[in-house]
């Protein structure tokens, strides 16, 4: 009997999560067929699926098409990367067609301490866990004040918005940076606060603000399956430039976990960390949605995608993927690349 999975809208790693779970069905020998959908006619998302849908635009059409393609396509599981808050308030609802809904939460206030980044690290302080220090910002003029008390003592700074992805928003703080710095080399993320300020100043709204220490690193990325808070399975990437380390032990990689079990995370999430000057890692966020860079995982042997699959669709007890990932894993270091694919029409699209 084909097991069916359907892989809504995600943000960035779609494709490399289908590419996952279709190389695990095909290395198990499982009977799994992979159904795929997005907003837009995604050809190099909704190409690697056995099936490809579009989902519609509004809120409103989006729970009858789900009811109506779970009955017609007798889906088993749903994972969503995009409008988890919109699908853990609708969980009842879809579960009784008989799916199983993943979002990377349990329920909608995980996802909401996720999104707030000042909240989130009050909250895993308050659990015992080290994280950066955040202070909130709701004004440009409350900025310019905290620049001036520097309460983080001499540490230099940085700020990014207080809700947010990819990392959008994120500028570290330099006085010796040029006027022009942030135009001329905007992938450096360094702006002297004083045109910040004066940018922000000038601005007709405000976005709250994160305002906090800048850490020297390194940054690491650990990506994880996790049953309702339970780690089943993690790949930790450190990052170094252009290179990426793939690990399964150390601290980070250690806080990375614990964090995704505090939050009681459900699914494919990722937890980012930073060292200190001392070396000690530090919380920076959590996402409760698979990241950018879970495909990079696979090459260290561990398919974190293909075992979300097998154990969601019950082809594999929790201790079996516990046992699989650690028997697995390699260390492996990997760098992205550009690359390009031949668009073409989709085949494998149904109504």
């Amino acid at each position: 009997m084909t097991m069916n999975i359907w892989l809504m809208e995600g943000l960035s790693s779609q494709r490399d999560i289908i590419q996952g779970i279709t190389a695990m069905a095909k290395t198990s020998q499982q009977a799994i067929s992979v159904f795929a959908s997005h907003r837009h006619s995604r050809n190099e998302i909704l190409s690697q699926a056995d099936v490809a849908l579009i989902e519609p635009l509004s809120d409103e059409a989006r729970l009858p098409y789900i009811l109506s393609r779970v009955a017609q396509h007798h889906i088993q599981v749903i994972h969503t990367g995009r409008n988890a808050h919109w699908f853990e308030s609708h969980r009842a609802a879809i579960e009784a067609s008989g799916v199983s809904l993943t979002t990377g939460a349990t329920c909608t206030d995980a996802l909401d301490l996720a999104d707030d980044k000042v909240r989130f690290a009050a909250e895993m302080a308050r659990r015992g866990l080290p994280v950066v220090p955040s202070l909130r910002v709701d004004s440009a003029q409350q900025l310019r004040q905290l620049l001036a008390d520097s309460p983080f003592g001499d540490l230099p700074l940085c700020v990014k918005p207080v809700t947010g992805i990819y990392g959008m928003g994120f500028w570290r703080f330099d006085d010796a940076a040029a006027p022009m710095a942030a135009f001329t080399h905007p992938d450096s993320r360094r702006v002297n606060p004083r045109y910040y300020l004066h940018a922000l100043e000038a601005a007709e709204s405000f976005e709250p603000l994160v305002l906090m220490p800048w850490l020297p690193g390194p940054e690491y990325s650990v990506d994880m399956l996790v049953e309702k808070g339970s780690v089943l399975a993690a790949v930790a990437r450190r990052k170094d430039g252009a290179l990426q380390h793939l690990e399964n032990s150390g601290e980070a990689f250690e806080l990375g976990r614990a964090c995704a079990e505090a939050m009681a995370a459900d699914g494919l999430v990722n937890v980012q960390t930073r060292h200190d000057a001392s070396g000690k890692p530090l919380l920076l966020e959590i996402n409760m949605r698979p990241s950018g860079g879970i495909g990079y995982t696979r090459h260290s042997g561990v398919n974190l995608p293909g075992l979300f699959a097998m154990r969601r669709l019950g082809l594999m007890t929790g201790q079996q993927i516990r046992e699989t990932a650690s028997r697995s894993f390699s260390p492996a270091t990997v760098r992205s690349m550009t690359d390009v694919i031949r668009y073409q029409p989709l085949t494998n699209l149904i109504p």
